[in-house]
């Protein structure tokens, strides 16, 4: 989108640019039969205009949530799982405590 109306701004400087020196030179004079020299930048202005009217569509995809299961598993021998906080984070854990 950016390049598109950076080509458009060049392509309007340039086209100013060349009807600004269009009188210049050493023989000053006017030309009043130019009916034809809007034509080129209506053009110019047409195309550029209508691209950035035209609706860009714009697609968000949300990241699917995966839960994973815990595996249960039977505790060791002489062992069972008991829910404990750790006291250093204050996260709840489930650790082997001797029977």
């Amino acid at each position: 989108m950016k390049a598109k109306i950076l080509v458009a701004l060049l392509l309007a400087a340039a086209a100013t640019s060349s009807m600004a020196q269009w009188h210049r030179g050493p023989s000053y004079h006017y030309h009043y039969g130019c009916g034809g020299c809007w034509v080129g930048p209506a053009l110019i202005g047409g195309v550029v205009g209508y691209e950035l009217a035209q609706p860009r569509t714009v697609v968000v995809e949300q990241p699917s949530v995966v839960v994973q299961q815990p595996i249960v598993q039977a505790p060791p021998v002489g062992y069972h799982w008991q829910e404990m906080v750790d006291p250093q984070t204050g996260i709840k854990k489930v650790v082997a405590v001797p029977n």
